[in-house]
């Protein structure tokens, strides 16, 4: 490997630093060469900074770790990429703590024009993989990747059912690559390999210490477009994953489920405080997030009062837009309300909409 990534991981090991600092100084130099030479001015290097991070990086440099790190990152065919690389994630460049190196064991090509972020609980009900399998069915079109934590539960099941339809998933860890962590994963990792594959942020050696979990969120959070949260408690990682995914302006969606399921007590949270999208279906999403539909999406039942153009136009709008208001309806199609009620009820007894709360219709 080159020159610049051995002071770049130089530079991601000095401690002192934290990731806004180390990222804002890598780009403000241009390169991790340009920062070392700095530091060989020693006194009369770095005048542009504030006097604190002048004295970590005019202090010793951890030159002999970062040649280890380079020896067993070659060892083991793993890549560094430097935060001023093309290959680097560009949805994460956007985050101001974004990691100035990522260890990828795998694929690198994460840069694919769809990226969704799934997360939940470890302790989750039979729902969960129902949900995600359905989601990931809805999205297989696409040219998407799935992103997770690697955890037991949700983040294990969103891994594998991604696999199980060929689409490529990245693990994000919260230790190094040294090792797999929780043990249960470890051919869920290889398997991954071959569809995606592993990335960090820590070095060989890091354990997986509480502290690094919500770093690892961090991650999770900023490499995606969208985050799902499928279930999960009031407090935990999940929890801290919607939140950074929320303040990165990213959007959010939140399975909801019985209101006194402690298991989705986190989502219905998530959405009273407007922090996350009720997530209904791939329809909804694809739609929310302006994503192009599967030609053979929406799936509309074939009866032959669907097959009336007017009754289909209306049943297409309720379910990409559903659970929508009888008025919003009404206003999108243009037509008189007495109309609207018998095609309504037409749709409601062939068993394709049903009639919510509120005057609002949505699919069965």
């Amino acid at each position: 490997m080159s020159e610049e990534i051995w002071y770049t991981i130089a530079l991601s090991m000095l401690v002192g630093l934290n990731d806004i600092d180390r990222k804002s100084i890598l780009e403000f130099y241009g390169a991790a060469v340009r920062v070392f030479e700095e530091h060989q001015k020693q006194k009369n290097g770095f005048t542009e900074l504030n006097q604190f991070q002048r004295n970590v990086l005019i202090g010793k440099w951890p030159l002999l770790a970062a040649e280890e790190e380079l020896n067993f990152l070659d060892k083991h065919g793993i890549k560094c990429i430097s935060i001023l690389d093309a290959a680097y994630p560009h949805r994460l460049l956007q985050c101001k703590d974004a990691p100035i190196v990522l260890y990828v064991k795998g694929s690198d090509q994460f840069n694919l024009p769809q990226l969704i972020s799934i997360v939940g609980s470890r302790q989750h009900t039979l729902q969960v993989q129902k949900v995600i399998r359905e989601l990931l069915e809805g999205l297989s079109h696409l040219n998407i990747g799935v992103i997770s934590g690697m955890a037991l539960g949700v983040d294990g099941i969103a891994h594998q059912t991604a696999l199980a339809l060929n689409l490529p998933t990245w693990g994000v860890l919260a230790h190094g690559l040294d090792q797999i962590y929780p043990q249960q994963h470890r051919k869920l990792a290889i398997e991954m390999l071959q569809e995606g594959g592993l990335m960090t942020e820590c070095r060989k050696g890091t354990i997986p210490l509480p502290y690094f979990f919500p770093r690892r969120n961090r991650i999770v959070a900023g490499l995606s477009d969208a985050t799902v949260v499928v279930e999960t408690a009031i407090k935990g990682g999940s929890m801290i994953t919607a939140n950074l995914a929320f303040g990165y302006d990213r959007e959010v969606y939140a399975v909801p489920g019985k209101i006194h399921d402690a298991k989705s007590k986190g989502c219905l949270h998530l959405i009273k405080y407007h922090k996350a999208q009720v997530y209904h279906d791939p329809i909804h999403l694809l739609d929310t997030m302006n994503w192009p539909l599967s030609k053979l999406a929406p799936a509309i039942k074939q009866t032959k009062l669907i097959l009336d153009p007017d009754l289909q136009s209306l049943l297409l709008l309720i379910e990409l837009k559903g659970p929508i208001h009888r008025d919003d309806i009404a206003n999108h199609l243009k037509i008189n309300a007495s109309l609207l009620s018998s095609q309504l009820l037409s749709l409601e007894m062939e068993g394709c909409i049903q009639l919510l709360a509120g005057n609002l219709y949505g699919k069965l």
